[in-house]
């Protein structure tokens, strides 16, 4: 990209390898799928997407510099290619479509666990999310509870999702090259009914002390409300790691009924 410089502050590193970039673009059938790219940089996932022949691919860039690298695709697929220039993090996304979207992108490394639970706070809107995040990041959102890289993220995301590790991304695919690996998910919400805000409060709470175990996080519990939690299987002298996202899940209904 002649004349462009890559700006540190908005986390730009590009992946270069074309093998790659193929490969993310087929992990889900994106025919005739509503399709949105996050951060697509230069556009080379872009081309990949374009090619699996979606029924629209809206792309949502925040780097205005960028713009004569995608505005080429808006004049070779008129119909169904969009740009937009804003921020993913404020973006809404119901906003373009009332069908359930494919989201893709190569997120930025400093927001990328900020957007992924904000985009599961409204996991209707979605058929799948293929993106790729620091290898940490991945780790964390697809442990499994008792491991040692699970952790509130980890509940908040696969309490209504299940998360799998495609395949792992080294730093020299990209340019500028970052210091760490990258990994590439997919996330496929499910159809669960509860309240995201309630169940982030437990976990905040939960979380915030990890050595010690639930009863002494989760301080002033009623007599009653230590006879739910116990009839629900709920171990209260479980350390917070050891629970499940379900488990989580009754104890924000037990708690904030």
């Amino acid at each position: 990209m002649p004349n462009f410089y890559h700006k540190k502050s908005l986390g730009q590193n590009f992946l270069h390898n074309r093998k790659l970039l193929e490969k993310i673009s087929k992990i889900k059938k994106l025919f005739n799928e509503y399709v949105i790219e996050i951060g697509p940089g230069s556009g080379s996932l872009t081309e990949f997407i374009l090619r699996e022949n979606p029924k629209n691919l809206t792309v949502i860039e925040k780097d205005e510099d960028l713009k004569p690298n995608l505005s080429k695709f808006k004049e070779r697929y008129p119909k169904n290619f969009n740009l937009i220039f804003n921020d993913a993090l404020t973006f809404d996304f119901s906003t373009l479509t009332k069908k359930k979207i494919i989201l893709i992108g190569n997120l930025p490394y400093n927001i990328a666990t900020t957007l992924i639970i904000d985009w599961m706070r409204n996991y209707k809107i979605f058929k799948a999310l293929v993106v790729m995040v620091q290898k940490e990041v991945a780790q964390r959102l697809y442990a499994k509870a008792g491991t040692k890289f699970y952790s509130r993220t980890s509940v908040l995301v696969q309490a209504n999702a299940s998360v799998e590790e495609k395949f792992e991304v080294s730093a020299n695919n990209f340019f500028p090259q970052p210091k760490v690996n990258s990994s590439v998910i997919e996330i496929i919400p499910g159809e669960k009914n509860f309240n995201y805000q309630n169940l982030d409060k437990i976990l905040k709470v939960s979380f915030l002390h990890r050595r010690k175990i639930l009863k002494n996080n989760l301080k002033n519990l009623s007599i009653e409300e230590k006879k739910k939690i116990k009839e629900n299987g709920i171990n209260l002298s479980s350390r917070p790691q050891d629970l499940s996202p379900d488990d989580y899940i009754k104890l924000s209904k037990i708690l904030f009924c």
